[in-house]
């Protein structure tokens, strides 16, 4: 089915990428899954537009499946959809005025108050309340290195703070990589990652999904 995507996300994925965005018709999320690709990670092959990386605001129109997988390992996410063969194609750029739109102001970031949700949480809800991918207006990014990964912080309308989320943003890494300043306003696409379980001794929660600032869309 061809869908034209507000890209509002191309982000690291195992050893590929992640791409996401707003289905303009509907409005909906939508998570372009490929199915050649590690937990629906998609390689550069099915994702590029004239040999480039999709970018953040980009509108493309791209062909995709009615469903995606939804099952454990995808942490039950509605957003899913497979690929379908046909190239992608960009034809045009949205601007930041356009998200206030979508963003999301539930009192707590992908259902819970922690850094992770359990998939049986999001399994129990009504399908059409299983999102795993979340556009927050965010007045000031805050940003910190952890070894060899970057991390955040930030607090978002009605005043929910979300703290020390990995950041898989390639562009925003690139720009704290090489020591340069940053836009702090903006607007924050978060994702539950594919659910696993950290090595630690007493962690008692199984496998669930942690959450990821999935993209950076500074304000103009």
């Amino acid at each position: 089915m061809e869908t034209v995507v507000l890209c509002l996300a191309n982000s690291k994925k195992l050893n590929d990428r992640c791409v996401a965005g707003i289905d303009v018709r509907t409005g909906d999320w939508v998570r372009p899954v490929s199915r050649s690709g590690d937990h629906g990670a998609v390689p550069f092959r099915e994702r590029q537009i004239d040999r480039s990386e999709p970018q953040p605001l980009d509108l493309i129109l791209m062909d995709l499946a009615h469903e995606g997988p939804t099952g454990f390992e995808y942490c039950h996410a509605r957003e899913n959809r497979w690929i379908d063969p046909t190239p992608w194609r960009k034809f045009g750029r949205a601007k930041t005025a356009d998200l206030e739109r979508y963003c999301c102001t539930e009192k707590s970031i992908l259902h819970s108050g922690v850094k992770f949700t359990r998939p049986d949480v999001i399994e129990a809800k009504p399908l059409a309340q299983r999102h795993t991918l979340e556009l927050r207006r965010v007045n000031q990014l805050q940003v910190r290195r952890d070894g060899n990964q970057w991390r955040c912080s930030f607090e978002t309308p009605p005043g929910i703070v979300a703290s020390d989320l990995p950041i898989t943003d390639f562009n925003l890494m690139d720009i704290l990589n090489a020591g340069k300043s940053f836009v702090s306003r903006g607007f924050a696409v978060v994702s539950l990652g594919a659910s696993y379980a950290p090595p630690k001794p007493d962690w008692d929660q199984g496998a669930v999904g942690w959450k990821l600032l999935a993209a950076w869309i500074p304000a103009e």
